[in-house]
């Protein structure tokens, strides 16, 4: 397992067998500085376009087909500035699905196994 974060994992984590920890901004990241993955699980703290553009690059690099991303909604309902555009771009990639879990207030989770 790879954990990409700019904060150190929790001491018992980073010490389990298996586990690698690269500290640095995400975004940074390209798909082949890491190499093909079984999984990626995303739950970084960014704008959802962000987001669509960098998961965009690791589908097409084609070293990932499984993910599972949560996209924080930003803004409040009925004022018009909520994007509710790029969860629909999310929707729209075949073989995913966007999901409003229970205890998510202001998150989707997006799912793709490609």
């Amino acid at each position: 397992m790879i954990a990409v974060d700019q904060a150190p994992l929790e001491d018992r984590i980073a010490a389990l067998p298996g586990v690698e920890c690269l500290r640095r901004d995400a975004f940074t990241l390209k798909p082949e500085d890491i190499g093909p993955v079984d999984w990626l699980f995303c739950d970084l703290a960014c704008y959802p376009p962000r987001l669509y553009d960098w998961i965009e690059k690791w589908i097409a690099s084609g070293l990932c087909r499984k993910f599972v991303c949560t996209i924080k909604m930003q803004g409040t309902v009925g004022t018009g500035n909520v994007d509710f555009e790029t969860p629909k771009r999310f929707a729209r990639i075949p073989e995913s699905m966007l999901v409003h879990l229970y205890h998510n207030k202001h998150e989707l989770t997006w799912m793709f196994c490609g």
